[in-house]
């Protein structure tokens, strides 16, 4: 790992030693050099659940995409509800699972986000983090998943997060904005909203995308 890596490696884990949270962290879910170059990033939350997988890297994958090659929840490999949504995405986007900058947001693991500790220092770390990553990658499109998420990043680009659009979930909206050199699409947490795989939501979709959704 170059020294770059190592220095953002540390300084994960020393805001995860500050938090005063116990289930470890994970920041990407693809290998390491989709840091340099991605064109389409994807960021969730946090990551969940209330122990630490010993199989699951921490700052990010040796090889392929967590979404596509881990078994969650008991589900063989790429097939729990939230998996399958985001490959599908990735799919209807055309860009191959591990050459998307997919990591979440605040990388710190809570059973639940009110379980987090510290959240508010937190999601301040990670929108810095973030700020950091993304001017590093120079993505074009940014999806971002879920309004805490959406939140945090959309005034961190310049983004006007009040641009919604309807996506075929009754009230449920989506965000589209841009940033200067790019999209951001803002979506709901796909674990509890499945629009990706909702016939009703594909044309709202293609709206919402424009000419990435294919």
């Amino acid at each position: 790992m170059d020294e770059g890596l190592n220095a953002l490696r540390e300084r994960i884990e020393a805001a995860y030693i500050a938090s005063g949270n116990a289930l470890g962290w994970r920041f990407l879910m693809s290998p390491p050099a989709v840091l340099d170059g991605a064109q389409v990033a994807f960021i969730g939350l946090n990551p969940g659940g209330s122990v630490r997988p010993s199989e699951h890297a921490e700052f990010a994958m040796g090889a392929g995409s967590a979404y596509a090659l881990e078994s969650w929840a008991g589900h063989p490999p790429g097939c729990s509800p939230l998996q399958r949504e985001v490959l599908l995405l990735f799919d209807r986007i055309g860009v191959a699972p591990d050459t998307v900058l997919a990591g979440n947001l605040v990388p710190f693991r809570s059973r639940d986000w009110g379980g987090l500790r510290n959240r508010k220092n937190a999601l301040r770390f990670g929108g810095e983090l973030w700020r950091d990553v993304l001017a590093r990658a120079g993505c074009t499109l940014i999806v971002t998943m879920g309004a805490v998420v959406t939140d945090t990043i959309a005034p961190m680009l310049g983004c006007d997060r009040s641009m919604t659009r309807p996506i075929g979930w009754g009230k449920v909206k989506g965000v589209q904005s841009t940033f200067v050199g790019g999209t951001l699409v803002g979506l709901p947490h796909l674990s509890r909203y499945r629009v990706i795989s909702r016939p009703q939501c594909s044309a709202p979709l293609e709206a919402l995308f424009g000419t990435y959704w294919q």
